[in-house]
């Protein structure tokens, strides 16, 4: 799985952009010039688009490579001032990234956010702290928290949001369960199955906007019992044979399934949130190399269309040519 482009990547392409010869960038890096070929070849694999054409005086950027340049500049701009600003030549070993996240997320984008601090900013340190919400909220206001990874909507407007992904929301179920058969479950059984809920304090703005989700789509939803985490939502759906909700991609109990509601594509946003007054600029890469992530995986969750030869004789094929 592709996993954003790596900085030595990134300055490999930028160095051969700007001499406009392999052989240059080689010499100005004091590598190889099929050292440098490999890293534009990943590169090229990992985007699917072909940065660099070959010209007698050397190589030239597409159009791809050239759209592509700025951003490769910008994410090389941001690695050096997130360095300057957080590595331990600044006492970053007495203020470590203190990064809260909400366990209702998918812990792979946090995971994939330790990789990428340590990658960044390899003498760093990252503290981190699990909590619904509102709660990440109240420790990014008192200054607890520099960041946190939380579910949007908030009504906050003292912070900045960088958008990770979008995520829908699935129904999750029992697999003996009958509607479990079916490839999506009618939302006429929502109201009589969805019974729990988390609790509304731990995010009222989600909670009510769920609520108004299932509204708008004819389906009034009333939960009497509530949880405080994701692994007992699970717990409530096997041992009671109800409906739970959860996000798409999140693990799920062997004797627990998913699928999602007919006719409703209801989806939640994750988000980085830090003050605006925040000066750590490793944050928005962060962002970045988690976004990038879910993108690759839903490139990877994609059907695939099956591929087939096509004679130009076939009915409804017209020659071109």
């Amino acid at each position: 799985m592709y996993e954003g482009p790596e900085f030595r990547h990134l300055i490999t392409f930028v160095t051969i952009a700007e001499e406009c010869n392999f052989g240059k960038a080689a010499e100005r890096l004091h590598t190889t010039q099929p050292a440098l070929s490999g890293h534009i070849k990943l590169l090229e694999d990992g985007l699917q688009e072909t940065l660099f054409r070959r010209v007698p005086q050397g190589a030239e950027l597409t159009e791809a490579g050239r759209n592509f340049l700025p951003y490769a500049r910008q994410m090389l701009h941001l690695r050096t001032h997130a360095v300057k600003a957080t590595s331990h030549h600044l006492a970053d070993r007495d203020a470590p990234l203190r990064l809260g996240y909400t366990p209702f997320m998918n812990h792979d984008l946090m995971a994939e956010a330790l990789k990428a601090y340590k990658e960044i900013v390899p003498d760093g340190r990252i503290n981190s702290s699990s909590d619904c919400t509102k709660h990440l909220i109240e420790m990014l206001h008192d200054g607890r928290l520099d960041a946190a990874i939380v579910t949007l909507p908030t009504s906050e407007s003292d912070f900045i949001e960088h958008f990770v992904c979008e995520d829908k929301v699935l129904i999750c179920l029992r697999r003996d369960n009958l509607l479990a058969a079916l490839s999506a479950v009618p939302k006429e059984e929502i109201a009589a199955n969805l019974k729990i809920m988390f609790n509304r304090t731990y995010h009222p703005e989600l909670h009510d906007q769920i609520r108004g989700a299932f509204k708008k789509a004819g389906i009034t939803i009333r939960p009497t019992e509530t949880f405080s985490a994701p692994p007992d939502m699970q717990f409530l759906v096997k041992t009671q044979g109800c409906f739970g909700l959860i996000r798409a991609g999140i693990p799920v109990d062997a004797e627990l399934t998913t699928r999602p509601i007919e006719g409703m594509d209801f989806r939640i946003t994750t988000a980085l949130l830090f003050r605006k007054e925040q000066k750590r600029p490793v944050l928005p890469m962060l962002a970045y190399r988690m976004s990038q992530l879910c993108r690759d995986r839903e490139k990877q969750e994609l059907p695939k269309r099956p591929s087939q030869s096509v004679r130009p004789d076939q009915p409804g094929i017209e020659k071109t040519g």
